[in-house]
């Protein structure tokens, strides 16, 4: 991946933390007669004509350079539009993520101009920058769960006893399952890079992301499953019920902003490494060793 869309995706998610920080009542910074607001939340961005600022950020609105007016560094918009006047001038990038740049012929931009979730546009403007990414987690998750239900049911099924063992790991050797975890994303990773484009990772590739898939389907199982069990331990026989239960737990905390999601992927960490561990449950789960007691 190039640098530099990595780069506005990195400034776009910190500008919405920013967002989540800042209350609704912020005010935007004063400068000095000479400059306008360089930086503002939950509002249009306007610079006016042949003004000269260092950079122009807006979170939940637009960026605005009337005619003659003049960016020194980057121009950025989170949820909203950059237009660029007559004559006005932009000695860095333009990005607008959730909206488009929209510039006038005789427009200057010297960098990069770069346009992201431009689809989205129309969730910024009706659910504001925060609502518009907030909703659009809500659909992945409902979406993921949906399909781990489906796949989940059909698992418990046909391999409740693989289930069943790396349940097991999650709960007796959880350190190892994480350690395993991580270690299989990274192989996965590694993997990647070293033959990504070649046709040895034609190959490999396709079916190293399936047994992923399958990993991750298997341990998202499992750790259902265990979480059941934990809430109603005197129904540990009630693998579906328990399974269930786990799912409806997982997809609330997924519900909570920003730190549901890390949440539920540290938990996928667990169980991830728990299917590797076993074996994709084919090898009992044993005692735990020094290191997970």
């Amino acid at each position: 991946m190039k640098w530099k869309p990595l780069k506005w995706w990195l400034i776009g998610l910190l500008a919405l933390f920013w967002a989540l920080w800042a209350s609704s009542s912020y005010v935007p910074m004063q400068a000095s007669p000479v400059y306008q607001d360089t930086f503002k939340i939950g509002g249009d961005l306007v610079i006016a004509e042949s003004q000269e600022v260092r950079d122009a950020f807006a979170v939940g609105g637009d960026v605005t350079l009337q005619e003659g007016a003049t960016v020194q560094g980057d121009a950025f918009a989170l949820g909203g539009n950059v237009w660029l006047d007559v004559n006005t001038q932009v000695s860095g990038d333009v990005v607008a993520i959730g909206g488009k740049v929209i510039r006038a012929e005789s427009a200057v931009v010297k960098g990069s101009e770069l346009v992201m979730l431009e689809q989205f546009n129309g969730l910024f403007e009706r659910f504001g920058v925060l609502g518009a990414p907030y909703l659009s987690n809500v659909v992945f998750w409902v979406v993921s769960f949906v399909a781990a239900a489906i796949a989940g049911m059909m698992l418990l099924l046909l391999l409740p006893g693989h289930i069943d063992e790396i349940a097991t790991a999650v709960q007796t050797r959880s350190f190892t399952s994480l350690v395993y975890g991580i270690g299989g994303i990274a192989a996965l990773i590694v993997l990647s890079i070293l033959t990504g484009g070649s046709v040895l990772g034609r190959i490999l590739l396709p079916l190293a992301n399936l047994a992923a898939l399958l990993t991750c389907l298997l341990g998202s199982t499992a750790i259902c499953l265990w979480l059941g069990k934990r809430l109603q331990p005197q129904k540990s026989e009630a693998s579906f019920q328990n399974f269930w239960l786990g799912l409806i737990l997982l997809f609330v905390i997924s519900l909570l902003p920003v730190v549901g999601g890390l949440i539920v992927s540290l938990i996928t960490l667990f169980s991830f490494g728990a299917t590797l561990l076993t074996r994709y449950g084919t090898s009992i789960a044993g005692p735990p060793p020094l290191l997970d007691r």
